[in-house]
């Protein structure tokens, strides 16, 4: 799905009130810089691991919200801000979501939300930028840095508006975050992955 620009105002409550306001980005980075914001209904967020160092399993948060202030011409001017509702685990493999919301992973009753704030570091293009903060979880936080792409400039076959495609991906250690549980079966090293088609012209 397509994002456009929003008005740089900040929602009084995200993902109509299951998610708390996201952190203020107020002003724009640089004056061409616009906000945009999305959710679990115009982009993903998927995590893969490692099983007995040959299987990978994909899952996602069906609900998250974030708020990403860019510039296509300056990607090293960008900020984010992600919210995260633990408990919308989705996972194919049977039983797989309830475990992961359980005390021995994000143990999402107690922990509702997680949380990613950041900021692009210098020297960044505009095929690949690094988008490094803070990622808070289970009452942990730890550094985190996501590798981002905007990969390319497109049009709109039905609207003629511009698009660009912006991936982000980066690698947590779960134990980090005290989700050591089945460290024999499935590996320490998490991936993270979010997509979403940015409307910007």
């Amino acid at each position: 799905m397509l994002v456009t620009p929003k008005p740089p105002l900040i929602p009084r409550r995200a993902l109509a009130g299951l998610v708390p306001p996201l952190i203020g980005l107020a002003a724009a980075p640089a004056q061409a810089a616009r906000v945009f914001r999305f959710d679990h209904t115009q982009g993903r967020l998927e995590f893969i691991a490692r099983h007995l160092m040959v299987l990978t399993s994909t899952g996602q948060f069906s609900r998250f919200a974030c708020e990403l202030i860019l510039d296509p011409d300056m990607p090293e001017t960008a900020r984010v801000a992600v919210q995260v509702e633990t408990g919308s685990i989705a996972h194919a493999y049977p039983g797989a979501a309830e475990l992961l919301r359980s005390p021995a992973y994000f143990d999402a009753e107690r922990w509702p939300i997680a949380r990613f704030s950041g900021r692009a570091k210098p020297g960044g293009r505009i095929e690949a930028f690094e988008l490094a903060g803070p990622l808070e979880m289970r009452g942990v936080t730890r550094p985190v840095t996501m590798q981002a792409r905007l990969s390319g400039r497109r049009r709109d076959a039905a609207t003629g508006a511009e698009i660009v495609d912006c991936t982000a991906r980066g690698e947590i250690s779960r134990s980090a975050f005290g989700m050591t549980a089945d460290s024999l079966a499935t590996g320490d090293r998490v991936q993270l992955a979010v997509s979403v088609s940015l409307v910007i012209g």
